[in-house]
């Protein structure tokens, strides 16, 4: 796949869980949270756009696996800050 579609399809993916969030939030009858939305607004789109770079280094094979990559994104991150390798004493 190319890298601008890679890109495309992590952004997707990182869009998923926060959608599924709000429709059953809506979905459920219970109010949107109470949030400063343009901030929020800021946040989210640069966590998505974070996201796009990510699965294009991740190189998947299809675009299930980058939405897949997309979605993961937060746990990936957090897994791979947690088990960084140390550098090297000399």
């Amino acid at each position: 796949m190319k890298n601008s579609h890679l890109f495309g399809w992590g952004c997707f993916g990182a869009l998923l869980p926060e959608l599924l969030r709000f429709f059953k939030l809506v979905d459920a009858g219970q109010p949107l949270p109470n949030l400063n939305w343009p901030l929020y607004a800021a946040l989210f789109s640069l966590f998505v756009l974070a996201a796009g770079p990510f699965t294009v280094a991740w190189k998947p094979e299809s675009a299930f696996k980058a939405v897949w990559v997309g979605a993961s994104f937060p746990t990936l991150v957090a897994t791979l800050i947690q088990i960084a390798p140390t550098m090297p004493h000399s």
